[in-house]
C-alpha cells in the first residue's frame, strides 16, 4: 500500500494534524507516525515542537464497535497489597495488545489503588469521591463518581460494612475481605470469620461460615468477614455452617459493569475543559508533568493518551488545561486523567511484535511499577500472511547514514505470520543507496527513492529522502558542563521542515575551539570553555561547553525553618552550632514522626551542578534527602545519603543534567524510610557544615 493511502487509512481514527486550542502551546512542527495494532486499534506517536518546548504525545484509538475487541482492567500481581507491577508485565501475562497505567496508588507502601476497581465483573476496591471510567457488557463507557454501601446479612440480622478490602478494619468497624487483598497479617482485637462463597459472583453473593480464624497469626488470602472492636456489639457472631449474604447499593449502579478503574480528575465534560473540584494532586499537576488520560469521542471511539515529560530534550510535559485541550482536539467529549509523573506509561503491540511493549519514554528512566492498568484485548483469530510492514514508514537520511528497517510479515490482525518465503528489499533507483541486510545505507548525494519490500505475493514500498539540508539542528546535551580533561558524548540531531528526524552518519565533521572532539562526537575538555561545531550537510549545529566549576556558600543556615511530617512533632534546628557555618537538624522517629525538615526557599544561580556539605552522622540509618524546584516550579526529591556513619563525612549530590534550570533550593531533610527499607525508630541529629552550591565555570570565568 502506498504511504499516502496508508496514512489516510490509519488517520481515519487519529488526526494527522491535531490543532489544540490555547492554552495548549502553539505547535511549530508536528511529525506523526500512525500504526496498526490490531483490528480496530491504532497507535499514533506525535513528535511536536511547540513554542514552550518539545512534546512527545502517544495516542491509542480503540473502536469499541469492533466485535473482536475487549476492554479490561488488570490488578498488579492480582493483589491489592503488592510490590506493584509494570503495565507491560500486566499486558504480557493477560494477553493485552495495548493499554495505559491506571489509578493513583499508595506508592512505595502497600501500592493499593485509591479508587474504585472492578475486574472481570468483580468488585475489588471500593470508591472514593473521584471520577471513575467504567465499561458495561456492551462496551459502553460510563463516567461517574460512585458511592457504594455494603451490608452483611447474618442469621441474627443486618450488619452495615464500613468498606471492603481495607485492613485493619477502619474505625474498628466491620469489613469484607476478598482474596484480592492478599494475606492478612496478625492483628489483635479483630475477629476474622472465614467464609466460603456458595452462589453468585463474589463479592456480592452468599457465603457459608467455615471457621473463626486465628487472628494471632498471618492468615492466607481468602474470604473473611472481619469485625473490629467497635463492631463486636453490633451483631452476635455467626457459627460455623451459618450463611451470610453480602449486598450493596450503588450510586450510580454498578450492575452490569465488567470493568471499572478510578483516577481523576475529570478533564473534559461536554467538549470543554472541566475544573474538577475532586481531582487529586492539584498542586502537582499545576506544573508541566508527564500525563496519562482517556476519553470517548462523539462516535464512541475510546482514546487513550500518554504525554511524556520531565525530559527537556524530548518532552516537557503538560498542564491539566493543556491536556484537556489536546484531548478535545482529538475529538474527546468526555475524558479523565489517570496517575501521571513517573507512572505514565503506554504499551502497544506493533506489527510483527509478539507482545505489547512500552512505547513512551517513562520519566523515571525505567518503567515504574504501578497498581493497575486499563488494557485492550483483541480476539481476532490468527490467519495467514496478509501484509508487510516496514518501520520507519519513511526514511529521511543524510549521505552515508545507516537506517535499520524493521520489516514484519503479519496476518490481517497484526500477528506475526510465516509467509514461507524470502523477504527481499531493493532500492529504486539504485544510486540512491543500497541495502545491507535490512539496513539502508544512504548514497552520496541528495535524491528521492523507494525501498521496495517483497515477500512472496506481498509487496510494500518505503519512501526514501536522501538530503543534505536540515530545517533545524541541535547538539545534545545542551549547556554541557565539564571538569578540565573530562569527556562527554555529544550527539548531533537534524530535522526536516515537518519536524521528522533525519538520520545522520556515525562519523561527522566535528570541530572545537578548545579541547578535542572525535568524529563520533566524543569531546574531551581542555582547561577553558569551548565552542563545539558540527557540519550536517549544508547546515551546522553549535553548542558551548563550559569547563571548570567553583563553589559558593549556600545560606541555608541563615534562612532555615524547622518542620516535621506530620506537623508539630519533636525535633528542631540549632543554627551556628557547633561551628559558625554549621546547622544541626534534630529528629525523633520513635513515635509518629516520619520526616524532619530544614526548609528554606533559596534561588540558586544559573548552571548549578551540585550541592555539597560536610555531614556529622549519628549512625542511625536515617536518609538525608534534598528537595528542589526546577525552572517551571516542579518539585523534585533526591536521596543524598543514608546516614549509616558516625562522625564527619563529605557528601555531594550532583543535579541530573536534564533538570531545567534555574533551580530553587527548598529543603534538606531526614526521613525514617525510603521505599521498602525498614523504618528508623530512634531519635538523633545530623550536623551540616559548609553547605555549598557548585556552579559551572571556573571562579575566574564565573559571572560577577
Amino acid at each position: 500500500m502506498a504511504l499516502a493511502a496508508l496514512l489516510l487509512a490509519l488517520a481515519a481514527a487519529l488526526p494527522l494534524t491535531p490543532k489544540p486550542a490555547p492554552p495548549f502551546p502553539k505547535i511549530v512542527t508536528d511529525a506523526p507516525t500512525i500504526t496498526d495494532v490490531a483490528p480496530g486499534v491504532k497507535y499514533g506517536q506525535y513528535a511536536m515542537r511547540t513554542v514552550d518546548g518539545p512534546l512527545s504525545v502517544h495516542v491509542l484509538a480503540i473502536d469499541l464497535h469492533d466485535p473482536t475487541l475487549r476492554i479490561g482492567t488488570a490488578l498488579s500481581n492480582d493483589r491489592l497489597v503488592s510490590p506493584g507491577e509494570t503495565v507491560s508485565s500486566m499486558a504480557l501475562r493477560t494477553g493485552a495488545v495495548a493499554g495505559i497505567n491506571g489509578d493513583y496508588f499508595d506508592i512505595n507502601q502497600t501500592n493499593q489503588p485509591l479508587n474504585l476497581f472492578i475486574e472481570n465483573s468483580r468488585l475489588i476496591r471500593m470508591p472514593m469521591q473521584r471520577w471513575v471510567m467504567a465499561f458495561d457488557g456492551g462496551k459502553d463507557v460510563r463516567f461517574g463518581e460512585y458511592a457504594i454501601a455494603e451490608t452483611a446479612t447474618l442469621p441474627q440480622g443486618p450488619l452495615p460494612l464500613k468498606t471492603m478490602n481495607d485492613w485493619p478494619p477502619p474505625g474498628g468497624g466491620a469489613v469484607l475481605i476478598t482474596p484480592e487483598y492478599g494475606p492478612l497479617r496478625a492483628l489483635q482485637n479483630v475477629t476474622e470469620i472465614a467464609l466460603e462463597p456458595i452462589g453468585g459472583t463474589p463479592p456480592l453473593t452468599t457465603y457459608r461460615v467455615t471457621d473463626i480464624a486465628d487472628n494471632t497469626q498471618q492468615e492466607p488470602a481468602g474470604y473473611y468477614l472481619a469485625l473490629g472492636p467497635n463492631a463486636y456489639g453490633s451483631a452476635q457472631l455467626p457459627s460455623q455452617g451459618d450463611t451470610i449474604s453480602i449486598d450493596a447499593t450503588s450510586t450510580p449502579p454498578i450492575d452490569g459493569l465488567v470493568a471499572a478503574i478510578g483516577g481523576g480528575p475529570l478533564l473534559v465534560k461536554d467538549d470543554a475543559w472541566y475544573a474538577d473540584p475532586d481531582g487529586p494532586s492539584k498542586g502537582e499537576f499545576a506544573t508541566h508533568m508527564p500525563a496519562t488520560s482517556a476519553g470517548v469521542t462523539r462516535d464512541g471511539t475510546l482514546l487513550m493518551f500518554e504525554i511524556d515529560g520531565r525530559q527537556p530534550a524530548l518532552s516537557i510535559g503538560v498542564l491539566q488545561p493543556q491536556l484537556a485541550s489536546l484531548m478535545i482536539a482529538f475529538g474527546v467529549v468526555t475524558g479523565m486523567q489517570f496517575d501521571g509523573g513517573g507512572s505514565s506509561t503506554m504499551v502497544a503491540r506493533l506489527p510483527g511484535d509478539d507482545a505489547a511493549r512500552v512505547q513512551n519514554s517513562p520519566s523515571d528512566g525505567i518503567e515504574r511499577r504501578v497498581a493497575n492498568a486499563l488494557l485492550v484485548y483483541s480476539d481476532a483469530p490468527v490467519g495467514s500472511a496478509a501484509r508487510i510492514y516496514a518501520m520507519p514508514q519513511e526514511v529521511r537520511a543524510m549521505p552515508g547514514a545507516r537506517v535499520p528497517l524493521h520489516i514484519a510479515v503479519t496476518d490481517a490482525a497484526g500477528h506475526r505470520a510465516d509467509c514461507a518465503c524470502t523477504v527481499e528489499t531493493r532500492v529504486i533507483p539504485g544510486n540512491a543507496g543500497r541495502m545491507d541486510g535490512n539496513v539502508f545505507i544512504a548514497g552520496s548525494r541528495a535524491q528521492d527513492a523507494v525501498i521496495r519490500v517483497v515477500a512472496g505475493t506481498l509487496r510494500s514500498e518505503v519512501p526514501v529522502h536522501v538530503t543534505t539540508s536540515a530545517a533545524y539542528t541541535e547538539i545534545l546535551p545542551e549547556h554541557a558542563a565539564l571538569r578540565a580533561h573530562e569527556s562527554v558524548q555529544l550527539q548531533a540531531r537534524a530535522f526536516d521542515a515537518a519536524g521528522y528526524p533525519i538520520v545522520l552518519p556515525q562519523q561527522l565533521d566535528w570541530t572545537a575551539t578548545s579541547g578535542h572532539v572525535d568524529n563520533d562526537g566524543t569531546f574531551t575538555a581542555g582547561d577553558r570553555d569551548a565552542s563545539v561545531d558540527v557540519a550536517l550537510g549544508t547546515a551546522h549545529a553549535r553548542e558551548t561547553v563550559t569547563v571548570g566549576e567553583h563553589a559558593v556558600a549556600l545560606p541555608v543556615t541563615r534562612y532555615a525553618e524547622f518542620a516535621t511530617a506530620p506537623r508539630g512533632q519533636a525535633g528542631g534546628i540549632d543554627k551556628a552550632q557547633p561551628c559558625p557555618t554549621c546547622l544541626t537538624l534534630r529528629y525523633d522517629f520513635t513515635e509518629q514522626e516520619r520526616a524532619a525538615y530544614a526548609n528554606a526557599s533559596i534561588a540558586l544561580p544559573q548552571r548549578a551542578l551540585a550541592i555539597s556539605a560536610d555531614v556529622f552522622g549519628d549512625g542511625n540509618g536515617e536518609t538525608l534527602r534534598l528537595a528542589v524546584n526546577n525552572a517551571i516550579n516542579e518539585r523534585f526529591l533526591y536521596t543524598v545519603a543514608k546516614i549509616d556513619w558516625h562522625g564527619w563525612r563529605h557528601v555531594e549530590f550532583r543535579f541530573p543534567p536534564a533538570l531545567p534550570q534555574p533551580i530553587t533550593f527548598k529543603s534538606l531533610y531526614v526521613i525514617n524510610r525510603v521505599g521498602p527499607t525498614p523504618a528508623v525508630q530512634s531519635s538523633g541529629s545530623i550536623t551540616l557544615r559548609d553547605l555549598r552550591v557548585i556552579l559551572a565555570g571556573s571562579v575566574h570565568s564565573a559571572p560577577k
